[in-house]
Parts: structure tokens; C-alpha cells; sequence
């Protein structure tokens, strides 16, 4: 499948990402784009695609391992609970995390 092909899926239908094998960053930041919850089926996102999920949606940190923490204050800029997700916050997380909840 084609990149363009596989764009058209996920623009389609953003849970087709689950089915793409290898797809790429421009394939996955228009998945999490749409829906950030879909980075559960991504393996090693890359930080950018990281970045576009949590802005979406913040509770996805959840499902991330290792979250830089631009990537960790990304999701409590979106969402201030999604601290609780993140294991080992930094102070200034805490601190925007306290201001965002």
C-alpha cells in the first residue's frame, strides 16, 4: 500500500492505522491528528507524532514510554489530570500541570 493510499485510510477512517503496516510519519500524524488515542497502535512514535497525540488529547501520555518532557508538558497543557499518567514529572510539569487543571 502507497502512502498516499494509506493517508486516504486513515483520513477515512483514523483506527485503520491499526491495520498499516510501517506506516509512515506523515501517515501517522494524520491518525492522531484526528485522534490521538490511536498512538496506542503506533510502536515507537517519534516525538513529533508524540506531540500532535497529546495536544489532541492529553490522557494519551498513558500510553507512552519514556515521554520527553516537551512531550509530558504538552499533555498537561491540554489536559492538567494527565499528570497522573506520567510517572516521574518534573516540577515544572507539576507546575503547569497545576496551572491547566
Amino acid at each position: 500500500m502507497t502512502e498516499q493510499e494509506q493517508l486516504r485510510a486513515v483520513q477515512q477512517n483514523r483506527w485503520a492505522i491499526e491495520y498499516l503496516k510501517n506506516p509512515s510519519e506523515a501517515v501517522q500524524l494524520a491518525a492522531v491528528q484526528q485522534d490521538g488515542r490511536v498512538i496506542y497502535f503506533l510502536k515507537n512514535p517519534s516525538e513529533a507524532v508524540q506531540l500532535a497525540a497529546v495536544q489532541q488529547n492529553g490522557y494519551v501520555i498513558i500510553y507512552l514510554k519514556n515521554p520527553s518532557e516537551a512531550v509530558q508538558l504538552a499533555a498537561v497543557q491540554q489536559a492538567g489530570r494527565a499528570i497522573q499518567f506520567i510517572k516521574n514529572p518534573s516540577d515544572t510539569v507539576r507546575t503547569w500541570a497545576a496551572l491547566f487543571q
